[in-house]
């Protein structure tokens, strides 16, 4: 090989090694480019996730006091049935009493 065919050699080389550093270095930038894009959706998605979070934080709270409301309203019902319960008894034994009389009155009240 002649001086003038190495050089030329070289020459084809040294374009080539610089056309594969190109190539390599327009792969790098667009690598960059898309791990910068995984990464802002990354921390889009983690905002996401921690408002769905909080947001089922507040309704599991909110069920909590509603349960606490229910049983609440559960016992003021038994409490109510209990008093209504009670007071339909007297009812019921004022009005026998009624019937049988007192002793002063003929059954069945005044005449």
């Amino acid at each position: 090989m002649t001086p003038k065919e190495i050089e030329d050699s070289f020459k084809i080389h040294q374009a080539r090694i610089a056309q594969t550093d190109d190539r390599l270095d327009r792969l790098r930038i667009e690598q960059e480019e898309r791990f910068k894009r995984i990464e802002d959706n990354l921390v889009v998605q983690g905002e996401i996730l921690n408002r769905i979070d909080q947001r089922l934080d507040r309704v599991s709270e909110r069920m909590e006091d509603l349960t606490a409301v229910a049983k609440l309203h559960t016992n003021q019902l038994a409490i109510m049935q209990s008093a209504m319960t009670s007071l339909f008894q007297r009812m019921d034994a004022f009005i026998q009493g009624l019937d049988r009389g007192n002793g002063d009155n003929p059954k069945g009240g005044l005449q």
